[in-house]
C-alpha cells in the first residue's frame, strides 16, 4: 500500500479564468480535496502518492492562461517516511526549497 503525502496548496492571481481552472483541476485530479476560494486566492489540501505531485502541477501550469502572473506555493509532507517538500512558482519558474 502506498503512503500518501498531504499537500497544502495556495495560488494567487488576478486572472479569474485561471482560478477557475485551478479549482476544476484539483477537483478532477485529487481525491479527498478541500478547496477554499478567497477573492484572488485558492487554497486547498489534497493527497498524492508518496510525494509532491510535480507532474500534475506541471500539467496544471500548462493549462493556465497567464502562468507568468500567478504565484503558487505547495507544502507537501509524508511523515512516515520523513518526507517534506516546499515549492513555489512565480514568474513562470518553480523554486524547490
Amino acid at each position: 500500500m502506498a503512503n500518501y503525502a498531504t499537500n497544502n496548496f495556495f495560488a494567487q492571481t488576478e486572472n479569474e479564468k485561471d482560478l477557475i481552472t485551478i479549482e476544476q483541476f484539483i477537483e478532477e485530479n485529487f481525491c479527498d480535496s478541500n478547496i477554499a476560494r478567497h477573492g484572488q486566492c485558492v487554497e486547498s489540501e489534497f493527497y498524492s502518492k508518496w510525494e509532491c505531485p510535480q507532474k500534475e502541477m506541471d500539467e496544471l501550469i500548462a493549462l493556465l492562461e497567464a502562468p507568468k502572473r500567478i504565484y503558487i506555493r505547495i507544502h507537501s509532507y509524508e511523515l512516515a517516511n520523513e518526507y517534506v517538500s516546499f515549492r513555489t512558482f512565480s514568474n513562470g519558474v518553480w523554486n524547490i526549497k
